[in-house]
């Protein structure tokens, strides 16, 4: 039996596919205009999670990068600091050798000597005192305003007969939160262990993290005693002492006897040299976290170019062949309006004329 075809069902069949033609030269004009094959997640349900994906992987990747570069900059501010630092305490070993020499035991040399040491001191204690977006950089997570301040000056004591002044060495306190350079912390009164610091640190990638501050008390010493913890001296109170000893020849403990202030001048060098190299390492390890950072923003670097790709193949569209598609689809939707118009033309009444 034959089907009958009426003319409403071929009005129907023909109004659908050139709406159907329509509604795919919607889709295409919107992925042109866009850019994107996914305008919405019914486009492609399976692209779309994976394009959320990426784009947390994205966010997360720059994240790192922001943390990695405020790192850098920490670390910088610390290298510069400390390469002045070690120039310095270069500048007042060469006072002391030159204190030591033959010519430089005038009055008015050695106070010369002691007034320049006495600067580097200062220049020292500023250095320490370094910060980095009101931050100390070497004071851990310490909140004040300074990272080292001199608590307890230089206090000369008189005895005799025969008359002689000797100087208590100065005293430095490092801040009591953060970094902690040992003793009882005045905050807590509690008992803090030499060394003690909470780091500040900057997470670099999804494994790791780097310290982006450094122990100032550990490298500089610290002026500590009592509480059972052995007695240290700051690289400040060291400077303080070497002026006090070159200004006023035995000072610092040993008798105003030449050879013996030369001794004690020779055990100060040592001291010094000491604290020098204390500072030299300081600066190395802060070179080894900076070249770490480096690393790892060369692999965020790599990571987003990666991403960045996959999350355009997933997403944008190829736009020349969608542009192709589209003329075909334009020459398809014409063709089936101009055939439609000419069949649903047709109608009884053509024949009855």
């Amino acid at each position: 039996m034959t089907e009958r075809v009426t003319h409403r069902s071929i009005q129907e069949a023909s109004l659908a596919r050139i709406q159907g033609n329509l509604q795919t030269m919607g889709l295409l004009q919107a992925q042109i205009s866009s850019g994107k094959k996914i305008t919405k997640p019914s486009d492609d349900p399976s692209g779309t999670v994976s394009s959320l994906a990426l784009r947390q992987q994205l966010r997360l990747n720059d994240q790192y990068a922001l943390q990695a570069n405020d790192g850098t900059s920490w670390l910088n501010v610390q290298d510069t600091a400390l390469q002045t630092m070690s120039s310095q305490i270069t500048a007042a070993r060469t006072l002391v050798v030159k204190a030591l020499s033959e010519g430089s035991n005038t009055d008015g040399t050695r106070t010369a000597i002691s007034v320049e040491l006495d600067g580097i001191t200062q220049t020292v204690l500023s250095l320490a005192n370094t910060q980095y977006q009101g931050r100390n950089v070497f004071a851990g997570t310490s909140g004040g305003t300074r990272a080292v301040t001199l608590t307890s000056p230089e206090v000369p004591i008189s005895a005799g007969p025969p008359a002689v002044t000797t100087y208590t060495p100065a005293v430095y306190t490092w801040s009591a939160t953060g970094v902690a350079a040992g003793g009882t912390d005045p905050a807590t009164s509690a008992v803090v262990p030499l060394g003690t610091d909470t780091p500040v640190t900057r997470q670099v990638d999804a494994q790791s993290s780097v310290r982006v501050d450094s122990n100032g008390a550990a490298m500089l010493g610290a002026d500590v005693a009592g509480n059972g913890v052995a007695a240290g001296q700051s690289v400040f109170s060291l400077l303080q002492q070497i002026s006090t000893e070159i200004k006023t020849p035995g000072s610092t403990g040993a008798v105003a006897d030449p050879a013996k202030h030369a001794s004690k001048l020779a055990e100060l060098l040592d001291e010094l040299d000491s604290a020098s190299g204390k500072v030299l390492e300081g600066l190395a390890d802060v070179g080894a976290r900076t070249n770490r950072i480096e690393r790892a923003q060369q692999v965020a670097s790599s990571a987003k170019y990666e991403l960045t790709d996959q999350l355009s193949k997933v997403e944008d569209v190829d736009l020349p062949a969608v542009m192709i598609q589209m003329s075909l689809q334009e020459t398809a939707y014409k063709a089936a309006l101009q055939v439609t118009s000419k069949t649903l033309n047709t109608s009884l009444m053509d024949f009855l004329r």
